[in-house]
């Protein structure tokens, strides 16, 4: 009898849990209707106490794999119980998680800093929207926190944020105190192994896999984005932190080695050598007709090589110190150990403000090193692109260059682009917030980059526009 009535009551809390999950997500539809897509998605799925694949219990609470919002049916009643705004909140918060891409790369990152910079990035979006349905009563702290964060980090995107952490661990250990404060949903979801077993016990239901949730989440944020927009128009706001983390997501990542190498590699020529021929047609053809060979020219591959190109440093503004040494650094090593370069290389590099500064010319290993030694930036004036291609051009017609690969300009900010393209392919790095990043000609390559992503074994990830 006992049991009986256990069983009675679990059933009923379920149903009721269900009933609060449904209003919760009518009440996000109705406050948020460009959302409404994103929160059918991701259906209700309850659970207990259980493993999360590594041999740790999930507390109970709310997480999402991008599939699911798991919910545990007796914390949803309790919290619905405290304060009704509690439930709205973590779900719209789960959900922009997902929108924002935070669960797809958590396995790459230091989870302690993701977790803290997700969840910043998170509730510094809600906050904004000032919506009643969800404001609960820690906000005004949580003001105050992330207003302090963003006098020290910048814009408050999760990648920005990270960062930053990444960057200041000292300052980190002191921001980290505050995870709880803006800790809203359970990430262990995050890691695929958490959700595994249960996914085995719903065969009809099984995980997508991790690539392809990220891709149709990415899509829906993409097709979402103008929805935002009209959103923060007709709410008075300028854009804000929904548009600036949705910027944040829909772009492409790229490896900055994998870039430098597509950049800087020639394409194979087929060419026919009329010199040799394939001997299995020519014996074939003698045996079927007797005295008629069957002649197949052999076809070969000739790899052109790179032995021109430049490297043009901006010293206008903060490029500078240690950054333009690790690019520098970096980006050589990455084109000398390109297959399709000449071990004997004609690089020159070149510092530019709004005039030409210097131009150094490199042609071996020994000199990049002795460069790297005495290297000093000059310049700090204003900035200008132009003098740079005069000064390309003008050293092909003088003959410096005889098959000029390619040119890549590093640089931190505005300038005057040339208004002509040039006669090789150019590519535009950018070190910076991507807010402060000018538009770019049409026949130009746009890199954005951390100054970590030029080192070998941390975080590499950029951003490629072209």
């Amino acid at each position: 009898m006992q049991k009986q009535n256990q069983e009675e009551l679990y059933k009923y809390k379920r149903r009721l849990a269900a009933q609060i999950m449904d209003y919760v997500r009518d009440q996000l539809i109705v406050a948020l209707p460009f959302f409404h897509r994103a929160i059918l998605k991701m259906p209700v799925e309850f659970y207990g106490i259980r493993d999360d694949g590594a041999g740790n219990q999930l507390p109970a609470g709310m997480g999402t794999d991008g599939v699911s919002a798991f919910v545990h049916q007796d914390r949803a009643l309790e919290l619905f119980r405290q304060e009704k705004e509690r439930l709205p909140r973590i779900y719209l918060h789960m959900l922009l998680h997902c929108i924002y891409s935070h669960p797809f790369s958590y396995e790459q990152m230091r989870k302690e800093y993701w977790d803290f910079a997700a969840d910043a990035a998170v509730e510094h979006t809600i906050l904004e929207m000032r919506r009643q349905e969800f404001t609960l009563q820690e906000d005004e702290l949580r003001r105050r926190k992330i207003e302090a964060l963003k006098q020290r980090a910048g814009s408050m995107t999760a990648e920005n944020v990270y960062h930053y952490l990444y960057t200041h661990p000292e300052e980190a250990e002191e921001l980290l105190r505050d995870s709880s404060l803006f800790c809203q949903d359970i990430h262990q979801f995050w890691i695929p192994d958490s959700t595994a077993a249960h996914r085995r016990k719903y065969e009809k239901n099984p995980h997508p896999g991790i690539n392809k949730i990220s891709q149709d989440w990415k899509k829906l944020g993409q097709s979402v984005k103008l929805d935002i927009q009209v959103f923060e128009k007709n709410q008075g706001l300028a854009p804000g932190s929904l548009s600036e983390n949705l910027q944040e997501v829909v772009r492409d990542r790229y490896n900055y080695e994998e870039f430098l190498r597509k950049f800087a590699v020639t394409n194979e020529e087929i060419h026919i050598n009329h010199e040799e021929f394939d001997y299995i047609y020519y014996t074939y053809g003698m045996e079927r007709y007797g005295n008629m060979p069957l002649i197949e020219p052999l076809e070969y591959r000739e790899t052109k090589k790179v032995h021109d190109f430049v490297i043009a440093i901006d010293t206008s503004g903060s490029c500078q110190g240690s950054t333009v040494r690790n690019f520098l650094s970096r980006t050589y090593s990455i084109l000398k150990s390109t297959r399709s370069f000449f071990h004997e290389v004609n690089i020159h590099v070149i510092q530019c403000d709004a005039k030409v500064q210097s131009d150094v010319k490199l042609t071996s290993d020994e000199e990049f090193e002795a460069y790297m030694k005495e290297i000093r930036i000059s310049g700090f004036g204003g900035t200008d692109f132009r003098p740079v291609f005069q000064h390309v051009d003008q050293m092909i017609r003088e003959g410096e260059f005889t098959d000029l690969r390619g040119l890549i300009y590093f640089t931190d900010g505005m300038g005057t682009f040339p208004e002509r393209m040039p006669s090789y392919q150019t590519a535009f790095v950018f070190v910076s917030d991507w807010n402060k990043i000018p538009k770019i000609p049409a026949w130009a390559i746009k890199l954005v980059l951390r100054d970590e992503d030029f080192q070998e074994d941390d975080w590499k990830k950029g951003v490629l526009q072209e």
